[in-house]
Order: C-alpha cells, then sequence, then structure tokens
C-alpha cells in the first residue's frame, strides 16, 4: 500500500495565498492554519489549507 503525501511548504502557501511567509508562520502558531511540524520545519496537508481558504470566506448578508 503506497500513501502520497504532497505536503506544502510555508512558503509555497504564502505563495497561493499572496501573503508573507511570516504572516503564514503566525498563522500556524495562533493555531488558524493547521501544519505538520517535522523536526523544526512544518508542512502544511493541501486539505488543511483548502479548510482554512474556506473558513475564511466572506458570505454575503442576506436581509
Amino acid at each position: 500500500m503506497k500513501n502520497s503525501y504532497n505536503l506544502l511548504t510555508p512558503e509555497q502557501v504564502a505563495g497561493v495565498l499572496q501573503l508573507h511567509v511570516l504572516t503564514i508562520y503566525s498563522y500556524i502558531r495562533q493555531g488558524k492554519l493547521d501544519a505538520i511540524r517535522l523536526g523544526r520545519h512544518y508542512r502544511i496537508v493541501p486539505e488543511d489549507l483548502k479548510r482554512f481558504i474556506e473558513s475564511n470566506r466572506t458570505r454575503k448578508q442576506r436581509g
């Protein structure tokens, strides 16, 4: 059985979101963005990035 993980670096996530990499590290430290810590490095599962994006979506108010 083969597991295939396409983990993203904070730098890659910063590029996708068009944010500074320090902002991504801040989101990770604050618990806003889930990440995996491998030694001194963080990796983000693409599904976690997708969940983060969806959780920050603004919605039109109905009225």
